[in-house]
């Protein structure tokens, strides 16, 4: 039992002293030490202390001489002299936006104004849905050959083809036309 009350108490005393020592900030302006092994590096001297070397260029009697070297005929011009951009139109009217269910931003940037569309890709026009007759070639079924006769049938053929046998009953496409919405309606 002494054991325990022993052990509980320099674990109570430690998570004590922990908890104590994280409430105390560390000091300001303080460097942390150097890893081991390495050495600590001279604190470089305050900026009006020392005199610069003599002979540098940018001193007094010792002028920063012009660059001689030509300019980049590939590079463009910097920022400040290049030229304005074109002065947009601001009388001009704005094609209008595509048809359809579509949506859009218009921005101005520096450039002129931006026009940004989004929105699904117009469908196709497939038209209403042939015979089974005609599809199937007068056989009792269409296989995923005669299928791509018709386009939203080879798309659908997997969901068409409702007992997964590989093709398309008589009731299997009359259900999937009606379901689909391919009888033209």
């Amino acid at each position: 039992m002494k054991k325990q009350v022993r052990a509980a108490t320099l674990g109570v005393s430690l998570l004590l002293a922990g908890a104590a020592f994280a409430q105390v900030p560390p000091p300001p302006n303080q460097v942390p030490p150097p890893p081991p092994g390495e050495a600590t590096p001279s604190p470089p001297p305050p900026p009006g202390d020392v005199p610069p070397p003599p002979g540098q260029p940018g001193q007094a009697g010792n002028p920063i001489p012009p660059t001689t070297q030509a300019p980049d005929p590939n590079m463009p011009p910097p920022a400040n002299q290049a030229p304005p951009p074109p002065p947009g139109a601001p009388g001009a009217p704005m094609p209008p936006p595509p048809a359809g269910d579509s949506s859009g931003a218009t921005m101005q940037t520096p450039q002129g104004q931006v026009t940004v569309n989004s929105g699904p890709a117009p469908a196709k026009p497939a038209g209403p849905a042939p015979d089974f007759a005609t599809l199937s070639g007068g056989k009792g079924s269409i296989t995923p050959e005669q299928a791509s006769a018709y386009p939203l049938l080879a798309n659908d053929f997997q969901y068409a083809d409702s007992n997964r046998d590989g093709r398309i009953s008589k009731s299997e496409y009359a259900k999937w036309v009606a379901h689909s919405g391919a009888s033209g309606q």
